[in-house]
């Protein structure tokens, strides 16, 4: 920061710091559906015990966001860029508590805020299914299913056509959301109890993306 604000005009400072904010919740999102990946036990979750590792996680949200806000004094706009880009993590946590059953909340209304960050259908089936094999393995197909059954709504609210990245000076790596988790899905290994064909519609939307 001492580097950004000796050598960075006022304006360029504050568009750099909105897009770290940016870049590191895309980045925190990646890490943990990357777990999802390498965990292989289609009956057992990946973490051995669900409500510490939610405790990390909001320890982990903590001191991130803590560092941007203790920012957000000389930068007044900040704080509502803090609290756009975060919900993707808190959107994120909740579906987790859903999956584990430690939560009544509704998931279809999560999936739908999710949705609307992502914006591209086929990416927020995998990510949603991918949060229930973390946690309930057993329920993923029936997660992937859900998802799936919204299909419709999801597209009519927010539509996926249009939001592929172009090659513009705007588009740059890190700063999308469903650009990283695209390629996330592609490099994956894992076999998904998913219906044929869903893979290879990312890959015909994302695969010539730069």
């Amino acid at each position: 920061m001492g580097d950004l604000e000796q050598y960075l005009d006022e304006f360029m400072l504050k568009k750099t710091v909105d897009a770290l904010v940016t870049s590191s919740v895309v980045f925190y999102v990646k890490c943990l559906l990357s777990k999802a990946d390498i965990h292989s036990n289609n009956k057992n979750p990946y973490f051995s015990n669900i409500k510490t590792a939610l405790k990390r996680m909001d320890s982990d949200i903590e001191i991130i966001k803590g560092y941007f806000e203790d920012l957000s004094g000389g930068m007044p706009a900040l704080s509502k860029v803090i609290d756009k880009e975060f919900e993707v993590i808190t959107t994120i946590e909740e579906l987790i508590r859903i999956a584990a059953d430690l939560s009544e909340s509704d998931a279809s209304d999560f999936i739908l805020v999710l949705h609307k960050k992502i914006q591209d259908v086929d990416i927020t089936k995998h990510v949603v299914a991918d949060l229930w094999h973390l946690v309930q393995p057993t329920k993923e197909k029936a997660a992937w299913d859900l998802v799936e059954s919204m299909e419709e709504k999801l597209n009519t609210l927010f539509p996926t056509e249009g939001k592929i990245p172009i090659n513009d000076r705007m588009n740059v790596p890190g700063l999308r959301l469903n650009e990283t988790l695209s390629k996330l899905l592609m490099a994956g290994k894992r076999k998904r109890p998913t219906k044929s064909g869903s893979m290879e519609k990312i890959l015909a939307n994302w695969s010539n993306v730069p």
